[in-house]
């Protein structure tokens, strides 16, 4: 499914591999029933510039902010944090989402940026952990049914 390759410092990045092509990837960025099947539990989502960008992770964790760019099927760029966060708060950081079609599928490359150091690890952990599940989902798989491993 994919192949993860990574970086922290103040930015996380990460690229993954999809077996879609990227119209249909978008669509898991911008699109709340789609959005929450590999990110969340609820989603409120307007993807144009200045949109509300909001998912419900848990009972104690919300991410919001806005999107700042939306160009289908090939980047969405939001601002992002943390609902009741004073590390990261909501719009305090920047996730940029670029799709570029590669070998019959397509190649998804996140990076986020601004992010405080000492918040580095856990993002690249979730981010990870979230990409996996897009990589299942952008496939037409389910991703609460598969289980991302080392091989994948």
């Amino acid at each position: 499914m994919s192949d993860q390759q990574a970086t922290i410092g103040r930015d996380v990045e990460l690229e993954i591999s999809i077996a879609a092509p990227p119209e249909a990837v978008f669509e898991f960025l911008v699109d709340p029933d789609k959005m929450t099947r590999w990110m969340g539990t609820s989603a409120r989502l307007d993807p144009r510039t200045d949109g509300e960008f909001w998912v419900k992770l848990g009972d104690d964790a919300t991410a919001a902010g806005r999107y700042l760019e939306v160009d289908p099927p090939n980047r969405v760029v939001l601002s992002w944090g943390w609902e009741g966060s004073e590390q990261v708060p909501p719009g305090s950081t920047n996730v940029v989402i670029e799709l570029a079609a590669r070998d019959g599928g397509t190649t998804v490359r996140l990076v986020h940026s601004g992010l405080p150091p000492v918040e580095d690890d856990k993002h690249l952990e979730g981010w990870t952990y979230f990409l996996d599940r897009l990589g299942i989902a952008g496939a037409g798989g389910d991703p609460d049914a598969e289980t991302p491993t080392e091989e994948s």
